[in-house]
């Protein structure tokens, strides 16, 4: 029997504690959080920020497997889409006159030791 067993959290918590992780991560490279868990009838955005003068709509996903893609493999054509309607609605509130983009903050959870953050800039375009 193990000493140290990994305390489970449940998906919630692994979601809200994701996004902690994200924005520490994001604030650690240069970003300045604007707002998070944006809601609208459309969807959610996890974090608008800037990266320099780019306002970043930034997807927030995590997974404990690889096995159907991981973190990244989980963002479907139909998650892209919605959040591409919750950015239209976001600017329509907030006019921005700049360049804008997609980003995601990817987090892998280790069975032991600490996760792997990936940044994806420009990981898809509202064109798609």
């Amino acid at each position: 029997m193990p000493l140290f067993k990994r305390p489970r959290f449940s998906r919630a918590d692994a979601g809200r504690r994701a996004e902690i992780l994200a924005r520490r991560y994001l604030l650690a490279h240069g970003y300045a959080i604007e707002q998070t868990n944006a809601r609208f009838p459309v969807g959610e955005i996890d974090v608008v920020a800037r990266d320099g003068a780019t306002l970043c709509f930034v997807e927030v996903r995590s997974a404990s497997s690889t096995q159907w893609g991981g973190a990244v493999g989980s963002i479907t054509d139909r998650k892209r889409q919605r959040l591409i309607r919750a950015a239209e609605w976001f600017l329509e509130r907030t006019p921005f006159a700049g360049e804008i983009r997609f980003d995601v903050v990817a987090i892998q959870w280790q069975p032991a030791g600490l996760p792997s953050i990936e940044l994806l800039k420009a990981a898809f375009d509202a064109s798609r």
